[in-house]
């Protein structure tokens, strides 16, 4: 995890005024040791002259890796422009790994990323030892993408192809497009909103919480998430004709469920407009009426 911008000001400043450079500052240079900037500090950089000088300053050999018991960490960020192959053996990364070009992606060390790792190749991406990804990822060119043991990503996801089997946590937004199997026993969170397109059935048997909308494609006709307690905005399935989502007891926006017979349920609280199967409410009402009266202590005359 990146330290908070205040900090990363004040050891900027302390580098116009000493020249020496705070290790939280290493993730913004890139392997070769050149400043490849900041986000969020753009605009106190642009802004603060005095601060301008960290742009040109230049970062050793000797603080940019690390040697573990793994194997060795690059401290800094890995960028790579240009369609020559890349094929590193670093264990981790803590700075980001950007790949602008279309370039073969071999990885086959690499386990964690402490920031973004966003590329635009649409050739092959073999990273079989990923677990984690600080920030975003976004793999969203390439249907050859290996990444079989990717468990969380900090930021939002998108990707093309099949869904990563043992991804667990996505801090923000999951897009998984051209996704014909839709699959995941270990999924349990998502922050923001989830996108599945090309699925026909989605079945995630752990999944607890959406934080955002659950957008899915005409074609989605099953969708078994029996433990999702919450989905925070939208939920449109309008062609779904079967839902298990028994614990779901809240949704933040619209929901559209045109077409599951026998979905609706008055414990679900709703913020918005729903569109149900024809009749769907008034069923409720009559089985609601029966089971009660069901309950009803008897009398003996």
């Amino acid at each position: 995890m990146y330290t908070n911008r205040k900090d990363l000001i004040k050891h900027i400043e302390k580098y116009a005024a000493t020249g020496q450079i705070h290790d939280d500052l290493f993730p913004f240079y890139d392997q070769h040791g050149k400043w490849h900037g900041a986000p969020l500090l753009w605009f106190h950089i642009r802004t603060v002259p005095h601060l301008n000088i960290i742009k040109s300053s230049y970062l050793p050999a000797s603080r940019r890796t690390l040697k573990e018991r793994q194997g060795t960490m690059l401290r800094t960020s890995f960028i790579w422009r240009g369609d020559e192959n890349v094929r590193m053996n670093y264990t981790r990364i803590c700075g980001s790994m950007i790949v602008e070009g279309n370039a073969i992606i071999h990885a086959s060390c690499l386990r964690n990323v402490g920031g973004s790792l966003i590329s635009s190749t649409n050739k092959k991406v073999y990273l079989p030892n990923l677990r984690t990804v600080g920030k975003h990822f976004q793999m969203i060119k390439t249907f050859d993408l290996k990444i079989p043991r990717l468990r969380q990503v900090g930021g939002s996801a998108k990707m093309l192809g099949q869904f990563p089997p043992q991804l667990e946590t996505v801090g923000e937004s999951l897009g998984v497009y051209w996704c014909f199997t839709a699959e995941s026993k270990y999924l349990r969170q998502i922050g923001g909103y989830l996108v599945l397109t090309k699925s026909e059935s989605i079945r995630f048997p752990n999944l607890e919480s959406i934080g955002g909308s659950l957008l899915l494609t005409l074609l989605v006709r099953s969708i078994d998430v029996p433990k999702l307690r919450s989905i925070g905005g939208d939920f449109f399935a309008p062609c779904a004709n079967y839902i298990c989502a028994r614990a779901l007891r809240s949704i933040g926006g619209k929901v559209d469920t045109s077409s599951a017979k026998g979905f609706y349920n008055s414990r679900i609280q709703v913020g918005g407009e729903w569109k149900t199967y024809p009749g769907d409410l008034e069923q409720w009402a009559q089985n609601e009426a029966a089971r009660r009266a069901l309950k009803q202590p008897k009398f003996l005359l």
